[in-house]
């Protein structure tokens, strides 16, 4: 049987992308970064079509930590942009 490596530390991140932040899965996603990585700053990238709600994120809305974009991820400027803005050190895509 193959050992599994634990990591010799946990990974910190600066800034985080998710796509799809809005939605049932990705607010908990936003909400779980947020709660257990202090020093991480997330940018929620959603464009609000049907599974995207903005009263999902009614508990991190006042949270400085937590950008919300409301933007299309087939959006190529936008995107450059944000991360042109943001160097995210990780994307968390959850966007339909």
């Amino acid at each position: 049987m193959t050992k599994i490596r634990q990591p010799q530390q946990p990974r910190t991140f600066q800034s985080v992308l998710v796509t799809g932040g809005a939605g049932f899965i990705g607010s908990h996603v936003v909400r779980t970064l947020l709660r257990n990585h202090e020093g991480t700053r997330i940018v929620n990238l959603d464009a609000l079509t049907y599974a995207g709600n903005l009263s999902n994120l009614r508990d991190v809305e006042e949270d400085a930590r937590h950008t919300f974009v409301k933007g299309d991820i087939q959006d190529a400027g936008l995107l450059a942009k944000l991360f042109e803005e943001h160097a995210f050190d990780a994307v968390v895509h959850l966007a339909a």
